[in-house]
Parts: C-alpha cells; sequence; structure tokens
C-alpha cells in the first residue's frame, strides 16, 4: 500500500464529468494526535475526488486544498457544511461557494462517516504513528493509506462491497502496469 498509494492517489474522475464539489473535514486521531483529513466528494459521480491532510483545520489548509481542487477540476461550484475557513478560502480561491442543503449534507456526513470509519479500522492493525505522533512518516502513510482507499472506493467497491463501482474503469487515462491489476480488483 506505501508503494501504491502514491500511484493510485493520481487516478480519478475525468474533470469534464466534474460539476459540483462538496467539501467537508474532519478530525481524526492519527498516532495518538489529532489531525484533519479534508475529503472532496463528486455527488453526481458518487467519486471521492481528493483529499488532503493536515495538522490543523484552519483557512489556510482549506485554501490549499481548493486551489488544488480548482487546478484539477476547474472552476465548479465548492459546496459546504457552512464552515467559516471554507467560505474565505473559496472566496481567495476565486471559486463560487454555497452550502449544502439538508439532503445534501447527509449525503456528505455519510461519506465522511464512511471515511472516517475506514482511516480508523486502518489505524487498528496498521497504526500510522511511526516514531513521533507529528512525523513526516506518519503523515505520508496516511496520505498514501488515503489515496488507496479512494481508489478503492472509485474503482472497485460498490457500497461497501465489491460491484460496480462508481467510477468505471476506462482504458485511457489508465497507467498500462494496472492491468495486471484488473483481475485482482475483479474489474473486468
Amino acid at each position: 500500500m506505501q508503494r501504491l498509494g502514491p500511484i493510485l492517489g493520481s487516478i480519478g474522475a475525468d474533470p469534464r464529468e466534474v460539476h459540483r464539489i462538496f467539501i467537508d473535514e474532519m478530525m481524526v486521531d492519527m498516532g495518538g494526535t489529532p489531525a484533519w483529513i479534508w475529503a472532496a466528494f463528486g455527488p453526481d459521480l458518487h467519486a471521492m475526488l481528493d483529499f488532503h491532510v493536515s495538522w490543523r483545520g484552519n483557512s489556510i489548509d482549506a485554501y490549499l486544498f481548493i486551489r488544488r481542487l480548482v487546478r484539477r477540476y476547474g472552476r465548479v461550484p465548492i459546496y459546504t457544511d457552512g464552515a467559516g475557513w471554507c467560505a474565505d478560502a473559496c472566496r481567495w480561491a476565486g471559486v463560487e461557494h454555497a452550502v449544502y442543503d439538508r439532503p445534501l449534507r447527509n449525503l456528505m456526513e455519510r461519506m465522511v462517516q464512511y471515511l472516517k470509519e475506514g482511516t480508523e479500522e486502518f489505524d487498528d492493525p496498521f497504526p500510522v504513528g511511526g516514531r513521533g505522533p507529528r512525523s513526516r512518516r506518519t503523515f505520508e502513510r496516511m496520505h498514501n493509506w488515503l489515496s488507496a482507499f479512494m481508489f478503492m472506493h472509485n474503482f472497485v467497491f460498490e457500497d461497501g462491497g465489491l460491484g460496480r463501482p462508481p467510477l468505471g474503469w476506462r482504458e485511457e487515462g489508465m497507467p498500462p502496469w494496472l492491468n495486471g491489476l484488473r483481475p485482482i480488483f475483479s474489474l473486468g
């Protein structure tokens, strides 16, 4: 996972298919130290678009994440739960900011809970603590795991089990070496 994580994280949704992005942040316990995971979700695709891990939850980290999303997916509207730091970050990045309503909030909260449970379940058998709770290794391991988790969610799993994933396997844009993994992932 540590070797494949960075590569798998670079494979994602086609930017032309992303028309809006939902963002939410969550605090998780990472090796005994609180950390923030910022998650971007494409509600129309039911796909995770990206994530950002930081030791703080503030406007600057929100801006760094949103700026990366803008570079990858263009200036599509960003929906949040109304947190002040996301509104500031959207303004700084020059994208439209909207607060999602109750049904959409429930959808995003389910996605965040799914991600949070996955990170906590992963941390039990494979602690990301490293030498120090705020070590670069801890941060890198969590990032690699989230990259692999995002890939598995988007291309392998459906509703927690194997099935039709939200993003279908497409030949274009996929690295050739990944074809060897298709039978393992039951992708066709």
